[in-house]
């Protein structure tokens, strides 16, 4: 058994992964935590529109809130 080629294999283990420049999801913003209080009937069609696409609850209310800017803007 060469202990080595274990060595070395471990090694090049641990160098892969971790917080790398260029790595990870590419930010579309910032971020900010808030709680939202909708009826029964809103999240029932927020999560709706989610199966239909296979869209995240943030991606479908970013959706939303920006065509309303949009429209607001348009005025």
């Amino acid at each position: 058994m060469n202990m080595n080629s274990d060595q070395e294999t471990s090694e090049s283990r641990v160098s892969k992964g971790g917080n790398r420049s260029g790595a990870g999801r590419k930010a579309i913003g910032i971020t900010r935590k808030l709680s939202l209080t909708l009826t029964e009937k809103d999240w029932a069609e927020i999560d709706r529109r989610c199966d239909r696409g296979d869209y995240s609850v943030s991606e479908i209310i970013r959706s939303i809130i920006e065509d309303h800017l949009r429209e607001v803007d348009s005025l």
